[in-house]
């Protein structure tokens, strides 16, 4: 009677994997505070105290540095945004977005709202849960990886957004929501899923 195959060990992570996962982090940290809107005083008040016009320069500099980024980095976001079945989980924010008028009741133009919503959840979750989430995993395993980056996420808030998220249950929602949103990245491969669920979200709930 024969045995089992064993599973083969992991093997021990590069030097070049190393680095570019530790470079990665604080290069994170720092690009994640581009954020559009994540400050009253961020990159956009170089240009106007308006807050729609402010929104809107924060807005279109994301977008451009994630172009940059995609360009920049053409493996890791090939995988990320890889065509597959994942793709019509995107069907969850556009009905979200038709039925959006409908209830929308906050300060800001409406198209300003969809177009900085969708540009703050793509720049967020493609550092995140996509480059982010991939240098790491070259170090850890996947369960590691997953709880690494759920961590990361958490801190992220605490430390931009003390007012709003240093309190246990705060603190605890963000890690909770950083891990599963990791875990179904890891899941699925790419970002599809984790940019429908977090965008229906703020379409949602606007």
């Amino acid at each position: 009677m024969s045995s089992a195959p064993q599973p083969r060990p992991r093997t021990a992570p590069s030097p070049v994997d190393v680095g570019s996962a530790a470079a990665a982090v604080p290069m994170w940290f720092a690009l994640f505070a581009l954020t559009p809107g994540l400050f009253a005083d961020g990159p956009g008040a170089l240009l106007s105290q308006d807050v729609d016009l402010r929104l809107a320069a924060e807005t279109m500099l994301v977008v451009v540095l994630a172009v940059a980024l995609m360009l920049a980095l053409r493996r890791e976001s090939r995988i990320l945004f890889a065509r597959g079945r994942t793709m019509w989980a995107l069907v969850l924010p556009a009905v979200a977005l038709v039925a959006l008028p409908f209830h929308y009741a906050l300060p800001r133009p409406l198209l300003l709202y969809v177009v900085w919503m969708a540009a703050s959840v793509l720049w967020q979750d493609y550092l995140t849960f996509g480059l982010l989430q991939s240098f790491v995993r070259r170090i850890l395993p996947a369960w590691g990886s997953v709880l690494a980056v759920g961590v990361l996420f958490m801190c992220a808030h605490l430390v931009y957004l003390p007012d709003r998220f240093f309190s246990p249950l705060p603190a605890l929602a963000m890690l909770a929501l950083g891990t599963v949103l990791a875990l179904l990245r890891s899941w699925t491969g790419t970002l599809h899923v984790v940019l429908a669920l977090h965008l229906s979200f703020y379409y949602l709930f606007a």
